[in-house]
C-alpha cells in the first residue's frame, strides 16, 4: 500500500503543473483580448531567478527543436531589446506586442505613437517601482517616486538646472577635458602612446564635473597640482585628496569606489558587505559609508547657511534642495529625519540625501558612457571624425578656449556637427536600451495602435524599446540603421558643411537650450517624430539633467577634436616600429587597423550590455590621441 507521504509527493507536481496552466489560460485569455499581437514563452522574463541565470539555460534551450521554439528563443534572452534592435519586430510585422508565459503578461513597443501615449499618460503607465527600489540606498528621490510624492521631489529637485547654470557646467567642461586630454597626449603634447584606462577616464570626467558644478567640490586628475583645487576653494573644507580627521577615504576615492561598485552597493545587504571576506566587498561598504558621510557633512553646511539666510548660488544642487526643501533661518534645528507628518519640511534629511545620490549616479554614469561611445564611434568611423573637425575649424578658427561663449558657441555647436555626433550617438547607443512602465493595477488601458484601440490589461508592464524605436525605418533616413552615421542628422546631407556659421543656430523658441524644456534636438538638425528618438526618455518624467548632459558632451567634443584625432591602437596585432615601416595610408596599415576596428565593433555591440546603463561589458578598446595632421591611420 502506498503511503500518504509518498502518495502526496507525487501529486505535488501535477497540482503544480496544474496551476501553472490554469495560470496560463488565464494569462492567454487576457491577452487575446487586448487586440495586441502575441508571442507565447515558457517563461515570465521578469522574474528575477531568470534574469540572474538566464546565460546557463540558453544553450539548452537553443538545443530543442526549431519546431517548438519559433521565433521565441531571441525573447528568452534578457538583453533581447539591445542585440536584436528592431528585428524581432520586423519579423513579426508589428511593432507594438505582448508576450505572455504562466507568470505573466509583458508588453513591448518600439511605435512612437503608442511610446508617446504611455508617456504623456504617468497616471495610467507609472514606473514599476520596485525596479528602481534599490536606488533607495540613502532614501527616496526624484527616480524612485510616484504621483504625488514624485510631483514633491519633482518640485523641488528641478530648479537647479536652468540656462544660467548650464552656462557653469559649460565652463566647467572646458576645464575639466582640457585637463583630461593633457593627460592622454603626455607632457610632449603628440599623444604617441596608448591610453590604457580609456573607459575610467571618460567616466572620471562627469564626474569631476558633477562634483564641482553641482556640490562644490573640486577633484583632480592623476598629476594635476592638488594646489588648484585649494585655490579654488572647496566647498565646507571638502578635499580633493586629503583625508580629513574623522574618516578612512578621501572624497574623492570614495566617490569613485562607491561608484565603481555600486553593483555590489546596490544588490547586496549592507551587514553582507561589512562581513564579507571579499576585499572589493568591504572597500564597497567603506566607500558607501565614507560618501555618506560626506554629503551628510555637506547638508549640514547647507542647513547652516539656509538657517543664516545665505543665498543660493550657481549650480548648487545641494543648497537647491535645502533650499526646496524650506529649511531655512525659521527651520527647527533636527530637520525631519524620520519624516514626522507634522513638520512643514516637504522633503526629509533622507530624501535629500537620496536625491543628491541619484544626481551624483545619474549625472556621472549616463553622460561617461555617451561620450565613451562617441569617442570610440568617432575612431571607427574616420570620415565623420574629419567632418567634426572641419566644422570646429570653421567656427571656432584659431580661438582660445578661454574665450568659448556659452550663450553663442553652444547653439552652434548643438546645431553643428557635434551636436549631430551626439544625437547618433544617444540614438544607436542609449543610456537606456528600454524604459519600464506599467498599466495602472487592476484598470485596464486603452491605447491607439495602428488607428485602432487595444487594450493593455491592469498590472502589464510594456518595454518602451529605445533601441527598437531608434532602429524603426518608418521614422529614420537611411537603411543601416544599425550603422553610426552622424551625417543622417542634416536634412540636406551636403549641408555638413555650413552648419557652423555664427548665429545660424539659434534654439527653437525658448526649450532647445533650457533647462528640461524643449525637444533633443535642434531646429536645424533632423527632427524625428515625438516617441521616435527616446535616449532621455520623454514626457513628464524625461530626464532633469539632459541639457546638463548635452552641454557637456558638446564642450568635450569641441575641446578634443579641435587639435587632435583619435585613433584605434593596434598594439594586440603590431609594434609602432612595425607600422612606421608601413606605407602611410597603404593596404599593410588599413589590413591591421580592420584587426583593431574588428574587435571594437563587437566589442561595441555583442560586448556591450545594459547595467544600470548600457555599457562594454566584455574588455575595452585600445586607443591614442594624435595630433591632428599626424595620425597613423588616415584612409
Amino acid at each position: 500500500m502506498v503511503s500518504p507521504v509518498v502518495a502526496v509527493a507525487a501529486l505535488l507536481p501535477i497540482f503544480y503543473f496544474l496551476s501553472l496552466y490554469r495560470r496560463f489560460q488565464t494569462n492567454l485569455r487576457a491577452t487575446k483580448a487586448s487586440g495586441i499581437p502575441y508571442v507565447i514563452l515558457p517563461v515570465y522574463m521578469l522574474k528575477r531567478v531568470w534574469m540572474m541565470t538566464s546565460q546557463l539555460w540558453l544553450p539548452f534551450v537553443k538545443m530543442l527543436p526549431g519546431s517548438w521554439m519559433k521565433n521565441r528563443i531571441e525573447f528568452l534572452d534578457p538583453e533581447w531589446t539591445w542585440h536584436l534592435g528592431h528585428e524581432p519586430y520586423r519579423q513579426l510585422k508589428t511593432d507594438f506586442f505582448l508576450t505572455v508565459s504562466p507568470g505573466g503578461i509583458l508588453g513591448y513597443t518600439c511605435d512612437a505613437d503608442v511610446i508617446s501615449q504611455i508617456v504623456s499618460r504617468r497616471n495610467d503607465f507609472p514606473k514599476p517601482q520596485e525596479m528602481y527600489g534599490l536606488l533607495n540606498i540613502f532614501g527616496r528621490n526624484v527616480v524612485t517616486t510616484e504621483g504625488s510624492l514624485w510631483r514633491r521631489h519633482r518640485k523641488i529637485t528641478s530648479p537647479p538646472f536652468t540656462e544660467k547654470n548650464n552656462a557653469l557646467v559649460w565652463k566647467e567642461s572646458l576645464s575639466q577635458a582640457q585637463a583630461m586630454l593633457r593627460g592622454w597626449v603626455g607632457k610632449s603634447g603628440r599623444g604617441d602612446k596608448t591610453v590604457t584606462d580609456f573607459p575610467s577616464d571618460t567616466m572620471r570626467l562627469p564626474l569631476h564635473v558633477i562634483s564641482r558644478a553641482g556640490f562644490g567640490v573640486k577633484m583632480m586628475w592623476p598629476g594635476q597640482d592638488s594646489g588648484d583645487a585649494h585655490s579654488e576653494g572647496n566647498v565646507g573644507g571638502l578635499s580633493n585628496t586629503e583625508i580629513p580627521e574623522g574618516h578612512t577615504m578621501s572624497y574623492s576615492n570614495a566617490l569613485w569606489t562607491l561608484l565603481h561598485n555600486i553593483l555590489w552597493v546596490l544588490l547586496l545587504p549592507r551587514w553582507l558587505l561589512k562581513h564579507s571576506p571579499l576585499t572589493i566587498h568591504k572597500q564597497s561598504y567603506t566607500a558607501f559609508v565614507e560618501w555618506g558621510q560626506y554629503m551628510r557633512q555637506l547638508f549640514e553646511n547647507k542647513k547652516a547657511e539656509a538657517r543664516a539666510g545665505e543665498p543660493v548660488d550657481g549650480l548648487d544642487l545641494m543648497g537647491s534642495l535645502v533650499k526646496g526643501a524650506g529649511i531655512t533661518a525659521d527651520t527647527p534645528i533636527g530637520g525631519s529625519e524620520s519624516g514626522d507628518s507634522k513638520t512643514t519640511q516637504p522633503l526629509t534629511d533622507d530624501e535629500i540625501m537620496g536625491n543628491a545620490f541619484v544626481f551624483i549616479l545619474a549625472g556621472h554614469e549616463t553622460t561617461a558612457n555617451t561620450l565613451h561611445f562617441s569617442l570610440l564611434s568617432l575612431a571607427l568611423n574616420l570620415s565623420a571624425q574629419r567632418h567634426l573637425q572641419q566644422d570646429l575649424d570653421r567656427y571656432f578658427g584659431k580661438r582660445p578656449i578661454e574665450s568659448w561663449d556659452y550663450e553663442t558657441d553652444v547653439p552652434a555647436l548643438f546645431g553643428g556637427m557635434a551636436g549631430a555626433v551626439m544625437n547618433e550617438t544617444l540614438r544607436c547607443f542609449p543610456p537606456a536600451v528600454s524604459i519600464p512602465k506599467r498599466a495602472t493595477r487592476g484598470q485596464a488601458q486603452t491605447l491607439l495602435f495602428q488607428g485602432k484601440e487595444v487594450t493593455v490589461p491592469g498590472g502589464v508592464n510594456i518595454s518602451l524599446s529605445a533601441v527598437g524605436a531608434h532602429q524603426n525605418p518608418k521614422y529614420w533616413p537611411g537603411d543601416d540603421l544599425r550603422e553610426f552615421r552622424p551625417e543622417r542628422w542634416f536634412v540636406d546631407p551636403s549641408s555638413v558643411k555650413e552648419t557652423s556659421v555664427p548665429g545660424d543656430n539659434k534654439p527653437e523658441g525658448t526649450g532647445d537650450i533650457d533647462g528640461t524644456k524643449g525637444g533633443d534636438t535642434i531646429f536645424s538638425l533632423f527632427r524625428p517624430p515625438r516617441g521616435a528618438y527616446i535616449p532621455f526618455s520623454e514626457g513628464h518624467r524625461a530626464c532633469l539633467g539632459r541639457r546638463f548632459a548635452q552641454v557637456e558632451i558638446l564642450a568635450v567634443l569641441a575641446v578634443l577634436f579641435r587639435e587632435y584625432s583619435i585613433e584605434l591602437a593596434v598594439d594586440e596585432w603590431t609594434s609602432d616600429e612595425e607600422v612606421d615601416k608601413m606605407p602611410v595610408g597603404g593596404l599593410e596599415r588599413r589590413e591591421v587597423w580592420e584587426k583593431a576596428a574588428k574587435r571594437a565593433r563587437w566589442l561595441m555591440h555583442e560586448g556591450a550590455g545594459s547595467l544600470i546603463t548600457l555599457k562594454l561589458r566584455e574588455g575595452h578598446v585600445l586607443v591614442r590621441w594624435t595630433r591632428r595632421g599626424e595620425e597613423r591611420f588616415a584612409f
